[in-house]
């Protein structure tokens, strides 16, 4: 291929290679099903690959409009100073981790006592004898890690306004394609940052009654 892409070639292309579209736009091509775009450039004297998407996901017109958009952030103009894109990727992912890092998960056992603290005074004497004796032989030391995931995906679904592919980002779950998780992940950054920092103020707040008064209001 030379020169401009062309729909109907990009389809019928499964060659490996990286097909130039022009002002560095690329669509590479790893096997039959695995193509991408990716827009290349040159920063501080360092080549650059930042993914756009998948062919299957993103246009030949929408890879182009997202080129542009790219070229404008790395080269900047009078008022914007220009900036690595791809650093800035790393960069906000960092940070992302750190965030994450700090949100210390209390135990199962933690946010049980904390709830029977909170509702003790409304208990009658035999809710108060069968709470503490039944969680410690029946819960306590036997819930896992998925537990909690659990327990997160809940929250985060009926008590914020965060979209499906916010949450499952955040659970780190995974894309079947590759290129598209990795193009997925650095869109969602700043919306997960956000998830996470409002998920940490839940779990160190006194929010144990107000996430049940959610879910049975």
């Amino acid at each position: 291929m030379a020169g401009r892409l062309k729909p109907l070639d990009m389809e019928r292309q499964t060659k490996p290679g990286k097909y130039a579209d022009g002002a560095g736009l690329y669509l590479i091509i790893t096997g039959p099903t695995s193509k991408s775009w990716s827009y290349r450039y040159w920063k501080d004297g360092k080549e650059r690959w930042h993914g756009l998407g998948s062919l299957k996901d993103v246009s030949l017109k929408d890879a182009r409009l997202a080129r542009d958009a790219a070229r404008l952030r790395v080269k900047g103009d009078r008022s914007t100073a220009g900036v690595d894109i791809v650093q800035e990727m790393r960069k906000a992912r960092d940070e992302m981790k750190a965030v994450e890092a700090k949100v210390v998960l209390p135990t199962f056992e933690e946010c049980a006592e904390a709830y029977i603290r909170a509702n003790w005074s409304s208990w009658s004497e035999k809710h108060r004898d069968q709470w503490p004796s039944s969680l410690k032989r029946y819960a306590y030391g036997r819930v896992t890690v998925h537990g909690f995931r659990s327990t997160f995906a809940t929250w985060a679904e009926e008590c914020t306004d965060y979209p499906d592919g916010v949450r499952e980002a955040a659970l780190a779950h995974k894309y079947k394609s590759e290129t598209t998780a990795a193009y997925q992940r650095g869109q969602k950054l700043e919306k997960r940052r956000a998830l996470m920092k409002d998920w940490a103020v839940f779990l160190t707040g006194a929010n144990v009654t107000q996430f049940e008064d959610r879910r049975t209001g």
